[in-house]
């Protein structure tokens, strides 16, 4: 087995396990968020509302490309985790080493191909004219740098499937300590080009940083580098099913832009703020997810199904306190916090920003214990290799979001836009939750939970 700072998951307390799995993976979170949150709040404070707002209207177009990334290393991520559980060190440096062809290839058609419809998209989605040639300009420069991208959170994908989340934690820390200096020094001078730029030459950094972490695995240097067809079609089949669940809830996402967009700069500000203040508190759920995803892949793999369960049950408990402690911080302190994002306007302009940025907020925070068991079951199927599931529910998640958007806005104005999250958090979770229970139940039909 090749020597490397991983964590074997398949033996030892799960807790333990998981606690110290999440704690490292918890601050890489943290710091990632922090990229969006100091580019907004350089952009608020420098350039402004209007900069501000401009990359708030490309927040949609901007995940949904972003979201199927982080889907298909995600599910690639599992399939690394299974084989390492299964102590298949062959398999697994063939499942690298193909999904390091696959990325390059869809990360070379983002680059080439997003950069010409980003435009179109964003008139699609009625983005304010004031707003269009810098919320383009974003995502034209972003995504012109989709091989970064990719490679950053592969590499952190094959690291934490090992269980090493301590060296993506080091490499996050350097990026965002970066990525706030370029910031810093590129947003004056070229605008909100400045802020896609700082993000990539950090991401750029970090994966220079995490490479001889990835070398010491044995698993992508070498010889015999050849395509493996059945382990790229298990990569796809892995892959393929989270990137369309996440693209499906961004197009959910890009239905309530639409609607958000009709109220104006303002408005559109303030949902921004509200959204990525309420990413950041969703660092502690993101860690727990990940680590319930990791063991139960792990424990997948080696086929020890009552373990398996008990991560899940761990997991929970472990989630919902997350979640609790979150809204402890949002509910009293969201105004207060809110205001650190806004600078420099009228001040009644910013009281209206703040006070639609707070309700927002208020009803993601309320909505997050079920927000909770969605991460743990959607998280807890995925391990297990069932990837349909979890990405019905991103359907389900999409189907809710423009129920609510469309049949409450024309009676009850913002509601409809501020009540389309949380209405399609209920439904997805829903199904998650009895899709767990019956599979759950069959292993322990067959005996093996």
């Amino acid at each position: 087995m090749p020597e490397s700072k991983t964590i074997d998951m398949t033996d030892g307390n799960p807790v333990r396990l998981m606690v110290r799995f999440s704690l490292p993976l918890l601050l890489v979170n943290t710091l990632q968020l922090m990229f969006t949150v100091v580019d907004a709040a350089v952009l608020g404070r420098v350039l402004g509302v209007s900069a501000f707002a401009a990359v708030g209207a490309s927040a949609s177009p901007h995940w949904i490309i972003l979201s199927a990334i982080l889907g298909f290393t995600q599910g690639f991520g599992i399939l690394f985790a299974q084989r390492f559980g299964a102590k298949d060190h062959a398999g697994l440096r063939s499942a690298v080493r193909t999904s390091i062809v696959i990325s390059a290839v869809l990360s070379a058609l983002v680059a080439v191909g997003y950069p010409l419809l980003c435009r179109n998209l964003l008139e699609l989605l009625r983005t304010p004219a004031e707003l269009m040639d810098d919320a383009a300009i974003y995502l034209i420069v972003y995504f012109a740098g989709a091989p970064i991208t990719f490679a950053f959170n592969l590499g952190g994908t094959l690291l934490r499937a090992l269980g090493d989340s301590k060296t993506p934690l080091r490499a996050a820390i350097l990026a965002t300590l970066l990525n706030i200096a370029l910031d810093i020094a590129l947003v004056y001078p070229f605008g909100v080009a400045g802020v896609s730029v700082a993000t990539l030459l950090s991401q750029a950094a970090a994966c220079v940083y995490c490479f001889p972490a990835l070398r010491r695995t044995g698993y992508i240097g070498g010889d015999g580098w050849r395509w493996d067809t059945p382990t790229a079609k298990e990569l796809m089949r892995l892959g393929f099913p989270p990137a369309l669940r996440n693209v499906v809830i961004e197009v959910g996402g890009l239905v309530v832009q639409w609607y958000i967009n009709d109220y104006g700069e303002v408005f559109v500000a303030g949902i921004a703020a509200a959204r990525r203040m309420y990413a950041l508190l969703l660092v502690a759920g993101g860690a727990v997810e990940g680590a319930v995803a990791t063991f139960v892949a792990q424990n997948a793999g080696a086929r020890q199904w009552a373990r398996v369960r008990r991560g899940v049950n761990y997991g929970l408990l472990m989630m919902l306190a997350a979640g609790a402690f979150a809204m402890a911080i949002t509910l009293p302190f969201g105004r207060q916090i809110l205001g650190l994002f806004i600078e420099g306007d009228a001040p009644e302009v910013v009281a209206a920003l703040l006070d639609i940025g707070v309700r927002q907020l208020t009803l993601l925070s309320l909505g997050m214990p079920i927000l909770s068991l969605l991460f743990v079951y959607r998280s807890s199927l995925q391990g297990v290799g069932n990837a349909i599931i979890p990405m019905l529910s991103g359907f389900v998640e999409l189907a809710t979001r423009m129920a609510t958007v469309v049949l409450l806005t024309p009676h009850f104005g913002q509601w409809g836009v501020l009540l389309s999250s949380p209405a399609a958090w209920v439904t997805a979770t829903v199904l998650l939750l009895v899709s767990y229970y019956v599979v759950a139940s069959r292993f322990e039909k067959r005996g093996e939970a």
